[in-house]
């Protein structure tokens, strides 16, 4: 496994350990609900939700930053908080069958344990407070406006955007630091970092995506190769059929290429999260590889894929 998860993992048992202890303290309507949510997003368990740049980029921030590990697992501890906070909001907007009434009181005890550790660091004049309230409006203007726009070819910043919180990682190591000019550079690179993040997921939830009518990056993607427009329904097939028979993904690809190029420049200050940007782009390359491999394999006949798939 690669270095920029295995050298934390250490930091990551001390850090969810923090959480399961404060979440057991919610009040009894909450708190069997918030333990459930908290564990599906465990980063050392199996068959978990692998967010793990909300997790890791305070501690990959460590080492430029120069703060103590307990500032950086604090940090750590907020991101985990504001994590779930946002997951179930985004439930909430995206999921037709979610449960506002159930959902949101819980939401408001993550916020609330997100908030307090970044008080508990800067009081109300600090300038953190003023990135706080940017990356807000970044978060609330990019959930808001993606049915509007293709984000991945028009404005992919509004891709990252949906998950701007994550950077107040970087504002909080930073300005504690005393290295506020680093903060522009870090947050670039993150926002690149975030936009390949999100087109893996997209692969990952196109379908569930398409039949609850949300945007997609990789459907928007297909829907301009088909010269489809947003206002004509796009059918399950047809992107089934766009994603396998062609080399739709290698050129879905190419996008992911770009944004490494930006993340790379900051590689000085966080090499790990130029790894773990690498390490996107590898996997987004291979999945777009073997889809094409196994279609070749098919076109020179069934019994020649047979065989190579299980002799």
């Amino acid at each position: 496994m690669e270095e920029w998860l295995t050298a934390y993992k250490g930091d990551m048992q001390v850090v969810f350990n923090e959480a399961e202890d404060i979440v057991s303290r919610f009040p009894v309507p909450f708190r069997s609900a918030g333990l459930d949510f908290l564990d599906k997003f465990h980063v050392l368990k199996e068959g978990r939700s692998k967010n793990y740049i909300s997790y890791l980029l305070p501690l990959w921030l460590r080492e430029c930053s120069k703060l103590s590990i307990i500032d950086s697992r604090r940090f750590a501890l907020a991101n985990i908080f504001g994590l779930l906070y946002y997951q179930l909001i985004d439930d909430v907007m995206d999921n037709p069958k979610s449960s506002p009434a159930e959902s949101l009181p819980l939401a408001s005890l993550f916020q609330l344990e997100f908030t307090s550790i970044y008080y508990s660091y800067f009081p109300e004049a600090s300038p953190f407070w003023d990135y706080y309230r940017s990356y807000l409006q970044q978060w609330a203007a990019a959930v808001s406006r993606e049915q509007e726009e293709n984000y991945l070819q028009d404005n992919p910043l509004g891709m990252a955007h949906k998950a701007a919180p994550v950077k107040l990682s970087v504002a909080s190591a930073m300005l504690l630091s005393n290295q506020p000019g680093l903060i522009a550079a870090l947050d670039k690179a993150v926002d690149y970092t975030l936009i390949t993040l999100q087109m893996l997921d997209d692969i990952k939830d196109w379908k569930q995506d398409l039949e609850n009518n949300n945007y997609n990056s990789l459907i928007a993607f297909v829907r301009a190769e088909l010269g489809v427009p947003n206002s004509q329904s796009l059918s399950e097939e047809e992107m089934d059929q766009t994603i396998f028979l062609g080399d739709c993904l290698l050129r879905y690809g190419e996008f992911a290429n770009l944004n490494h190029i930006h993340v790379q420049s900051i590689s000085e200050h966080s090499p790990h999260l130029r790894d773990f940007s690498i390490h996107m782009v590898n996997e987004l390359q291979s999945i777009a590889m073997e889809i094409k491999n196994n279609r070749n394999l098919l076109i020179k006949g069934g019994l020649n894929y047979w065989l190579t798939k299980n002799v």
